[in-house]
């Protein structure tokens, strides 16, 4: 057998064809039908997830913005979290329903790239929010004496996040594409991402190395790398909080009060980040996974990996909730406010 022999970074452009014309033939295979009870389900699920996330971070970001006590460093960078949550729910989850419902891509061109775009900006905008909240908040307790983030500085690093998020985000833009396969009776149509370079390794062998470097590079240095960073942060700042007082000193009434409040923002932040990796690590490996050429055909696990890391943004705003007394009232508040609207119309009507 005669070895191949192919030049190394060998470099081939591969033609990209959107419209493929058979009209002249019917469909040779038939359209994939979703059985009614999953299409059901599906619906309900992400009506569901939908209904939290924009109503909940809704609520936590007029909470905010209303409340002039809340408004310190740390909540101004969980309104951003929220933020970057809520677009997660007004451009990702409807469309992914939709996508899932039918065979055939519902939307046209500019939703095709425009979805995969909102998901990474939005997951790259809280993953950086998260490590910078982990930051601020290590800076402040293990460095008490260093000065405060001062509004402006603040301002700077929300901007510089959705800077980052947007230019991480932007190739999506250009490899997404809308295909169409025109039949007799039917037209097909299936948003896909194509990488046009494609380079020889000395086997002959083609891969799309701008693809891989660049799905590497975004889930290591945007996803696992802050993560490890947020562990190792909040550990320190655990262990900080824990032996702050040595056993048999004295502590008066405020620095044990401080000290209270800045625990119940630390279990708050860690249950954050905690349930945001449990959501997106499953997504993201699926991701690295399909990149390195081992993709998974089950489209159920595709489905439910996606679901999940989504519903992340829906679970957000019950956990500020649960952790976060100022929260809590604010929500309560919010309901207060909508049973009353109610009691009103009824009273009028």
């Amino acid at each position: 057998m005669s070895k191949k022999n192919c030049t190394p970074g060998d470099e081939l452009e591969i033609p990209l064809t959107l419209v493929l014309d058979y009209s002249d033939f019917n469909a040779t295979y038939p359209i994939g039908n979703i059985p009614a009870w999953e299409v059901t389900l599906k619906v309900v699920f992400y009506i569901i997830a939908m209904v939290l996330d924009i109503v909940g971070n809704s609520i936590i970001i007029f909470i905010i913005i209303l409340n002039r006590k809340m408004r310190t460093t740390t909540n101004v960078l969980i309104l951003n979290l929220a933020v970057s949550d809520l677009f997660v729910g007004i451009f990702c989850m409807w469309i992914h329903m939709g996508n899932q419902i039918d065979s055939n891509w519902p939307f046209g061109s500019f939703m095709c790239k425009f979805t995969n775009f909102s998901q990474v900006m939005s997951v790259t905008a809280s993953v950086l929010t998260l490590t910078i909240i982990s930051v601020e908040r290590f800076i402040a307790i293990v460095y008490p004496f260093k000065a405060k983030w001062s509004a402006l500085t603040t301002v700077i690093v929300i901007v510089c996040t959705w800077v980052a998020a947007i230019a991480t985000a932007s190739p999506h833009l250009f490899v997404r594409h809308l295909f169409k396969t025109l039949w007799q009776d039917r037209e097909d149509r299936w948003c896909a991402e194509v990488w046009t370079q494609y380079y020889k390794d000395r086997d002959c062998n083609t891969w799309p190395r701008g693809k891989v470097v660049y799905y590497c590079v975004e889930g290591i240095v945007m996803y696992f790398l802050p993560i490890v960073i947020m562990i190792v942060t909040y550990s320190i700042i655990s262990v900080k909080l824990l032996h702050r007082r040595a056993p048999g000193s004295l502590i008066n009434s405020t620095s044990s009060a401080q000290d209270k409040s800045k625990k119940k923002v630390i279990k708050m932040l860690v249950a954050v980040l905690v349930v945001f990796t449990l959501c997106w690590t499953p997504q993201q490996t699926l991701l690295l996974m399909s990149v390195l050429g081992k993709p998974t055909t089950r489209s159920d696990i595709k489905y439910t990996a996606v679901f999940v890391a989504y519903f992340n943004s829906a679970l957000n705003p019950i956990l500020y909730g649960g952790f976060n007394e100022n929260f809590r009232k604010g929500f309560s508040e919010a309901f207060k406010c909508v049973l009353v609207q109610k009691r009103n119309k009824i009273g009028i009507g």
